[in-house]
């Protein structure tokens, strides 16, 4: 799929009729990118702008001259996402006249937290472009996960489209006279049963679940599920992959939209529409209403001010209606939307004279995600069978109203064994793998459920063991709170009695003890850690990148200094040079969030 075929590139280059045409590239892995570029097409479309979405490896080597070409696109720890690593290694290799008047603007999406690689692509994207003899329409645009993402998006149009009306020779009148779309999503009650789309669009098959066992011990206040699946027949995976899981959303969610509607969940509908970014939705086919809201909408996002301005379009009740629309002020969107995860259906709840179709509705939900866990198995032992170490998020919900259960992880937790569940196996741009290299030193760190891969590590080491390998030294820094939080503790201890690791264990709630997290341990070993990465040592983190990863990278360079006599700009440079050499990996998210691009589902699981 590195081209895209005659016939399609005409469509997208230019309709027949000669009209201008948008095109909206992207680079997506976690689906944030691809639907900010979907949404330019909608609006492009209520422009008549004639309008198409592909991702980047579609156009290697067509973009079209005519028209314009908007590039939305996140980073991987420095690298393109898996739908745009053709494109981006064409870019770099191009001759002058490829690219030459090309109209183009790029939006990047990312997260700060990784100041090191933060729009790295995207920035690589845009200056290549503007290199060949590409036409800049505006400033790159920038969209932080950690930030007011939505807004910045915005904003960003809101300087987008008069450019775009001026290179297209459309009238800025278009804009002001452009009003809210009245529902592209029809829909009918028919009597027939259909599958999902989203299984099709992630490739995802059936894997049946034969353990699911809890891993804190009683008291410990928390939940960790070690799960295994059987994998079906031709799936294979390596010590590092993702396991992505299609799950369903609560019940309780699914209820109470059925109650503010009036609707039955077995009844069963017909969708049909115009639009072509409702992929998500099983369209002129029949379906079950609740199987549509469990299986293919995000129901836990805080209500987007797109979502907000329709609630309030469509409230009879003039004081409710201001009240709605005040919530669009930055301060109170931020104060009392963001900060207490306020969601569309908690809106339509309070607000009963909001007379919101559920067409509007269902189309106004983003596709529901799936979630991605590190694998913590290895196929070395078991090629047929794969497992996830899951925190399951269950807790008082922000808005004060009721428990919020994370997605997935409470639905994995209560999978019985003999169930079967959606998932596929992804591999991550970040060369976050077990080196083929026996000789190779390892540093793994990878507190909580961070932990996962490495058992998977473990495990092959073992297996190389037995068959007489002479394994490498390695080190596992993991952290836990207390005895009760210390998952998986007779297996890495029993692997460190073997001598196929070194375990560092730090406590940060023990009874009596000082706080420990695993950054403190790797000071105490950092003569040893140094000597391991100069002698071609790789260092793997897992976790946190919020606080974890940054302290860890803190502590490798002062070490660093302190060991070689190096200055501080030295250390940093060592570190990156370690990443560049694919010798330093991270698997890492902020909060809840992995690297680069990430769903707009805030505290939501990963692990």
């Amino acid at each position: 799929n590195t081209a895209i075929d005659s016939q399609r590139g005409e469509i997208l280059a230019v309709e027949a009729d000669g009209k201008p045409s948008l095109l909206v590239l992207y680079g997506s892995n976690l689906g944030t990118a691809e639907g900010i570029a979907r949404e330019l097409v909608e609006k492009g479309r209520s422009y008549g702008i004639p309008s198409e979405a592909a991702t980047l490896n579609e156009c290697v080597g067509r973009i079209p001259r005519q028209g314009v070409v908007i590039i939305v696109t996140a980073s991987y720890n420095g690298k393109p996402p898996q739908n745009a690593t053709a494109f981006v290694d064409w870019l770099k290799g191009i001759e002058s006249e490829e690219a030459r008047d090309v109209n183009y603007a790029v939006l990047g999406c990312g997260d700060r937290s990784w100041s090191g690689t933060y729009q790295s692509i995207p920035r690589l994207i845009d200056e290549r472009l503007e290199e060949w003899g590409g036409k800049r329409l505006l400033s790159r645009g920038e969209a932080d996960a950690g930030g007011d993402m939505e807004k910045q998006v915005e904003t960003w149009q809101h300087m987008l489209w008069p450019q775009v009306l001026s290179v297209l020779g459309i009238s800025e009148e278009a804009i002001k006279s452009s009003k809210p779309s009245a529902s592209r999503l029809q829909m009918e009650f028919v009597r027939e049963k259909t599958d999902m789309p989203l299984a099709r669009t992630y490739d995802a098959s059936y894997a049946t679940v034969v353990v699911n066992k809890e891993l804190q011990a009683l008291g410990s206040g928390r939940s960790t599920r070690h799960i295994e699946v059987l994998l079906p027949e031709g799936m294979n995976y390596r010590e590092g992959d993702h396991l992505g899981v299609l799950p369903s959303n609560p019940k309780q969610n699914v209820d109470r939209i059925l109650s503010r509607f009036g609707l039955r969940g077995d009844t069963p509908i017909q969708l049909t529409s115009d639009v072509s970014h409702l992929t998500h939705l099983p369209l002129n086919r029949p379906v079950k209403i609740h199987e549509l809201l469990a299986y293919c909408v995000e129901l836990q996002t805080p209500v987007s001010r797109t979502q907000l301005q329709e609630l309030a379009n469509h409230t009879i009740c003039p004081p409710h209606k201001r009240e709605l629309e005040g919530m669009l002020n930055e301060n109170s969107y931020r104060d009392d939307i963001l900060a207490n995860r306020i969601t569309m259906l908690d809106l339509l709840e309070r607000y009963e004279a909001c007379e919101l179709p559920f067409e509007r509705f269902l189309e106004l939900l983003p596709p529901l995600k799936p979630r991605y866990y590190s694998i913590s198995s290895s196929p070395s032992l078991n090629s047929e069978q794969a497992s996830i170490t899951v925190s399951v998020v269950r807790e008082p919900a922000w808005s004060g109203k009721g428990e919020y259960l994370g997605v997935a992880s409470s639905y994995l937790a209560g999978c019985s064994s003999g169930e079967d569940i959606l998932m596929f196996v992804r591999t991550p741009e970040s060369e976050f793998h077990l080196s083929e290299e026996v000789d190779v030193p390892m540093i793994m760190v990878g507190p909580g459920t961070g932990v996962a891969p490495f058992r998977g590590f473990l495990q092959a080491r073992a297996v190389m063991k037995q068959r007489g390998l002479s394994l490498s030294e390695a080190h596992l820094f993991f952290g836990c709170r207390n005895d009760s939080d210390f998952i998986y503790r007779q297996e890495l201890e029993q692997y460190e009695r073997e001598g196929i690791v070194k375990l560092h264990t730090a406590f940060s709630r023990a009874d009596g003890k000082p706080k420990t997290y695993v950054q403190h341990l790797m000071k105490e070993n950092s003569e040893q850690l140094i000597h391991m990465l100069m002698s071609k040592g790789k260092l793997y983190v897992c976790g946190d990148g919020s606080q974890m990863a940054p302290a860890v990278e803190e502590t490798l360079q002062q070490a660093y200094q302190k060991v070689q006599g190096a200055t501080v700009q030295q250390a940093k440079d060592w570190l990156i040079q370690l990443q560049a050499e694919g010798r330093y990996v991270q698997d890492v998210w902020a909060g809840n969030k992995r690297t680069g691009e990430t769903p707009k589902t805030v505290h939501e699981e990963v692990h």
